[in-house]
């Protein structure tokens, strides 16, 4: 069997055999199985000298499941005359992949009225929001708010990343201005 030094900080996978019941006993993330301990996930052992036990700790990402009330950060997809359709990749300050679906209704968009979508967001643009509805695996998305909306905004005509200057969109290189929903962090979001 394999010595406390081989064992220590070993990568180990479900099922496989780390020791003998006459060695070391199962702990947390162990299991025994006619006489031997093996590991119950995918993590790295650590020996409990004092109780002469393997613990394997799980190294597994942990799962994040987008839940009313989270903040996101997502690509604008499809834009509609009613809505627009999202991929969420950031859920509450995490990265997440593959990415989630989401939607942003037009009454969702601002407190004040607004007659036509494209006024608020287009497609392309990368956009900071509130999750209010994820009943039916459908993650509504509200940019109501100064802290949301457009975080990056890109030119309609040459693709160029709009620059926010005295309140208004102007891309840099084809020197058209544009209309959004802008954030308060418009192009400083940190995305990565």
């Amino acid at each position: 069997m394999p010595k406390a030094k081989e064992l220590e900080k070993k990568e180990t996978f479900p099922g496989e055999k780390l020791s003998v019941i006459e060695e070391y006993s199962d702990g947390p993330g162990t299991y025994q199985e006619d006489g031997d301990v093996r590991s119950n996930t995918i993590g790295t052992t650590t020996i409990d000298k004092n109780r002469r036990e393997l613990v394997v700790k799980k190294t597994t990402p942990m799962i994040i499941v987008p839940d009313e009330g989270m903040d996101i950060v997502a690509a604008v997809g499809s834009v509609a005359r009613r809505d627009a359709r999202i991929d969420i990749f950031v859920v509450d300050g995490t990265h997440v992949h593959p990415t989630k679906s989401g939607v942003i209704y037009i009454s969702d968009l601002s407190r004040d009225y607004i007659k036509n979508i494209d006024m608020a967001v287009r497609s392309g643009d990368i956009v900071k929001g509130k999750l209010i509805n994820t009943k039916n695996r459908l993650n509504q998305t509200s940019l109501k708010g100064a802290e949301y909306g457009v975080v990056y905004g890109f030119c309609s005509r040459c693709g160029g990343l709009l620059e926010k200057k005295e309140g208004k969109l102007i891309c840099p290189d084809c020197g058209r201005m544009e209309r959004r929903k802008t954030a308060s962090t418009y192009g400083k979001e940190q995305l990565v």
